[in-house]
C-alpha cells in the first residue's frame, strides 16, 4: 500500500489492558460506503484513489501516544503488523476527524494509537469502497417497478445502496432504498455487478427517484429537487446523475422546449447544492406500453433529450424506449420492465457507463482549497517543486516558496502516489537516491542551438537555447508538497472593487463569466489540457467550478482566449465576447506584450477594453489579471517589464474594476523557487499549482471579506 498522511482531530482513550485496546469508533465512513475516485488513467495503470473522510469517537482519558492508519483488503485480516503510516493528529474533545488518500479497493480500514510496541487503542471498520458512485433520478422505470427482484452476485458485495432516509449503506439487494416506497424490483444490481466486474473496483448508487413524476414535479419549487440535492451533498462527489424519466410529461404533453427548460433548471439547481458539477446521462425512458399509445407525445419528450445532450453538462444516456414486447410486464401487472427487460436495460446503461467510467476523473473543487492561497494561508497546500540536481553527483532539491515548520505531505504531480517525507531545511528538501521524480541537471536548462525541446534565444547568449518541454514533461518531474510554514502570510492589497458581481452572488443570481486573454487562459499545459492525472482544467474553469460551489450560482463561462493573443487581439475580438452579454469579464494579457517594452501602449490598449464595455453594458464589471512572471532567462519576457506592465493596470481600478496580481504572487514565490518549479512548458505557461495559484488570486478578489 501507499503512503498515507492523515490529518485528524483525535481524543486518546483510557489504556485497556495490554491484550485488549481501547475501542475507536468510526462515525464516517460506515460499512458498505463508497467513496468516488478520482485520478483513474488505466493506460498508465493509475485505478484512482480518494481522500476518505474520517470521523468517530472513543472512550474517556487521554493518553499521548503514536497514531497510525492503514487499509488492507477487505475480508483478508492482515496477518503482519506492515503497512501501517504515522497520521498527525490533534486533540478535540472525545472526537477525532481527518483524512486519509485511499486507493481505489474493497477495504478494512484499522485506526490505532500505540506507545512503543504497545497498541493503546485501536478502531477497525469493513468493508468500505473507492470506486464509482453514481446518483439516480428520474420516476418509476428507475426505482423498484420493476418485475423481478434482484441480488448482488458479485463475490465480493462489492455493490452498495445508500438510503437517503436512513443516512445508511447496504449491499444493493433490491428493493432499492426510494422515497416513494415501491418494493419490487429494479435495474441497479445487475448493472453494479457489470460495473464492478468490468472495472474491479467497488460501484454505489444513491436513488432519489420517485415514481409518476414529471419534469415539473422536479423543479425547484416542490419538494423532489430539494431531497435529490441533499442525497447529492450526503454522499460527496460522484461519478454521474443517471436520469431515468420521461413517460410522465408524454401522459401531461409537455412540449419539447418546456421539458428542456425544466430538466436544465432542475441541474442547475442541484449542481449549485453539490461541491462540483457531475454530467447527467439522459435515458429515454418515454414508453409505457400498459398505460398509453402515445407516439408524438414521446417523441416530443425524445427530441427534448436528444437537445439536452447537445448542451454541457448532459450526455446522452441509453435508450431504454427500444425495449418492447418481452421486456415489458404484461397490462395486469403493470410492472414496466419485466426481468428480462431489467437485464437488457442495466446492459444498455452498462454500454454508456463502461465509457464514462473509463474517462479521466479528478477531484472537485473543494479539495483545492482555492479560498486558501498559498501567499496568505499558514498551511501551503501541494506547492510544486521540480526536483533539481546542480550536478550528476549533487543531491536532488526541492525548493518551498516559504520556510517550513512541519512537512505534512510530498506526492508526485499526478497525485497517485505519496513519499516518505525527508528533512526540509528552511525553504529547501534533500532528497536521497533514489529520488520520488527524476531530477534535471542545471546544465540541462540551457541547449545548443535548434537542439530538440528548445526554444530560442537566452538573453545574453544567442548560442544556447532554453529547455521547452510542453505537456506532461515537466509534469513528470514536479512534486507536491503540503506544509505548515513557519512564517506568517499576508494577503494582497486590494484594488478596486465588484459590488454588482457580489451581489449577484450573494443573492444566488446567474452569472456569465467571460474570459479575454492569451493561452494561459486557455488553460495551455494544466493536467487536464495535457490529458493527465490530476486531469485538472485551467484557472478559468476552477473559478467558474468555485463561484458555483461557493455562492450557488449559475456560472456560465464562455472563454474567448487564443494562444499567442496579445492585447491588441483582445481590443479586435471585444465585439464577439461582448455578445455573449457576460455580467464579469476577466482580462489577462501581457505574457506576449512584455517583449514589446511598453508598458503605456499596453495600458492604452487595456483601457480601451474597458471603456467599450461600460459602453456596450454599463452593468459589466471587470477583473484585471495581471501576468504571472515568464522565465527571467529567456529574450522574449524581460523580467524588469512584468511589474511596470502591471502598474499600468493598477491606474486602471476603480468601482467595477478590480486587479489580480498574479504578478505580485509570482515575485513572491520566486523569492526563494526557481522558474521551473511553477512552469508547465520551461518558458511561459504555469502548471497545475500555477493554474491555482491564477484561481486564487482571481477568486481573491471575490470573497465577501475583501469588499
Amino acid at each position: 500500500m501507499r503512503s498515507l498522511t492523515l490529518l485528524c482531530l483525535v481524543a486518546f482513550p483510557t489504556i485497556g489492558t495490554p491484550a485488549e485496546p481501547a475501542v475507536l469508533t468510526f462515525a464516517h465512513p460506515v460499512p458498505h460506503q463508497i467513496v468516488q475516485r478520482f485520478g483513474f488513467a488505466p493506460e498508465r495503470k493509475q485505478f484512482g484513489s480518494a481522500e476518505v473522510a474520517i470521523r468517530g469517537s472513543m472512550p474517556a482519558g487521554l493518553v499521548t501516544g503514536t497514531w497510525e492508519f492503514r487499509a488492507v483488503a477487505a475480508g483478508e485480516h492482515a496477518k503482519t503488523d506492515t503497512g501501517w503510516e504515522t497520521i498527525d493528529v490533534r486533540t478535540n474533545g472525545l472526537r477525532f476527524e481527518g483524512i486519509a488518500n485511499v486507493p481505489a479497493g474493497w477495504h478494512r480500514f484499522e485506526l490505532r494509537c500505540r506507545m512503543a510496541d504497545r497498541v493503546l487503542s485501536l478502531g477497525t471498520l469493513e468493508p468500505v469502497g473507492v470506486g464509482e458512485l453514481f446518483l439516480v433520478g428520474g420516476q418509476s422505470y428507475a426505482t423498484n417497478c420493476n418485475d423481478e427482484r434482484f441480488r448482488v452476485t458479485d463475490a465480493k458485495l462489492r455493490v452498495s445502496a445508500y438510503d437517503s432516509v436512513k443516512k445508511t449503506w447496504a449491499v444493493a439487494h433490491d428493493p432499492q432504498p426510494v422515497f416513494d416506497g415501491s418494493d419490487g424490483g429494479s435495474i441497479w444490481p445487475p448493472l453494479g455487478d457489470r460495473l464492478a466486474k468490468e472495472f474491479g473496483v467497488p460501484i454505489g448508487f444513491a436513488n432519489a427517484a420517485v415514481g409518476g413524476t414529471s419534469s415539473e414535479q422536479w423543479m425547484p419549487n416542490g419538494t423532489l429537487q430539494p431531497r435529490m440535492a441533499a442525497t447529492g451533498v450526503a454522499i460527496g462527489a460522484f461519478r454521474a446523475v443517471l436520469w431515468q424519466q420521461g413517460e410522465s410529461d408524454v401522459i401531461i404533453k409537455t412540449p419539447t422546449a418546456k421539458y428542456v427548460e425544466n430538466i436544465r433548471t432542475i441541474r442547475t439547481t442541484c449542481a449549485n447544492s453539490w461541491e462540483y458539477d457531475a454530467p447527467w446521462l439522459l435515458a429515454k425512458s418515454t414508453h409505457h406500453p400498459t398505460v398509453y399509445n402515445d407516439a408524438d407525445g414521446e417523441g416530443r419528450i425524445r427530441a427534448g433529450i436528444d437537445a439536452l445532450a447537445k448542451l454541457p453538462g448532459f450526455r446522452a444516456g441509453p435508450d431504454t424506449d427500444t425495449l418492447k414486447g418481452e421486456n415489458r410486464g404484461d397490462a395486469k401487472s403493470r410492472r414496466h420492465f419485466s426481468a428480462v427487460g431489467q437485464k437488457r436495460a442495466a446492459d444498455l446503461w452498462f454500454d454508456t457507463l463502461k465509457v464514462i467510467c473509463a474517462e479521466p476523473g479528478r477531484e472537485p473543487v473543494s479539495a483545492l482549497r482555492l479560498w486558501e492561497p498559498a501567499w496568505a494561508s499558514p498551511i501551503v497546500h501541494r506547492e510544486s517543486s521540480v526536483l533539481f540536481r546542480k550536478t550528476t553527483d549533487s543531491p536532488a532539491i526541492a525548493r518551498l516558496a516559504f520556510p517550513v515548520a512541519k512537512i505534512l505531505s510530498i506526492e508526485n504531480a499526478s497525485r497517485t502516489q505519496r513519499y516518505d517525507i525527508p528533512k526540509a531545511d528552511g525553504t529547501t528538501i534533500t532528497f536521497a537516491k533514489p529520488e520520488p521524480v527524476e531530477p534535471i541537471l542545471e546544465k540541462d536548462f540551457y541547449l545548443v542551438k535548434d537542439a530538440p525541446n528548445s526554444y530560442r534565444h537566452r538573453t545574453g547568449h544567442p548560442e544556447q537555447y532554453m529547455l521547452y518541454r510542453p505537456g506532461r514533461w515537466f509534469h513528470d518531474r514536479d512534486v507536491e508538497v503540503t506544509y505548515v510554514r513557519s512564517d506568517v502570510g499576508t494577503p494582497l492589497p486590494a484594488l478596486g472593487t465588484l459590488p454588482k458581481t457580489r451581489a449577484l452572488l450573494k443573492a444566488h443570481k446567474p452569472i456569465i463569466l467571460g474570459i479575454s486573454g492569451d493561452s494561459i487562459s486557455t488553460g495551455s499545459d494544466a493536467s487536464g489540457i495535457a490529458k493527465i492525472a490530476p486531469f485538472q482544467p485551467g484557472y478559468p474553469d476552477l473559478v467558474a467550478e468555485q463561484l458555483r460551489a461557493s455562492f450557488q450560482s449559475s456560472v456560465s463561462l464562455k472563454n474567448r482566449s487564443v494562444g499567442g493573443w496579445s492585447v491588441a487581439n483582445g481590443v479586435q475580438d471585444l465585439d464577439k465576447l461582448l455578445a455573449e452579454k457576460p455580467n464579469l469579464i476577466i482580462v489577462a494579457y501581457g505574457m506576449n506584450d512584455v517583449g514589446r517594452r511598453d508598458p503605456k501602449w499596453y495600458g492604452d490598449q487595456t483601457r480601451t477594453i474597458i471603456e467599450r464595455i461600460r459602453a456596450a453594458n454599463p452593468e459589466a464589471e471587470v477583473i484585471l489579471v495581471s501576468s504571472m512572471l515568464g522565465n527571467s532567462e529567456w529574450v522574449h519576457t524581460p523580467p524588469e517589464m512584468f511589474a511596470k506592465y502591471r502598474d499600468e493596470l493598477k491606474a486602471l481600478t476603480g468601482k467595477g474594476v478590480a486587479l489580480a496580481d498574479a504578478t505580485a504572487v509570482w515575485e513572491r514565490m520566486m523569492t526563494n523557487k526557481h522558474h521551473h518549479d511553477l512552469t508547465g512548458n520551461g518558458l511561459n505557461h504555469p502548471n497545475d499549482f500555477g493554474h491555482r495559484l491564477y484561481a486564487e488570486v482571481v477568486l481573491s478578489v471575490l470573497k465577501p471579506e475583501a469588499e
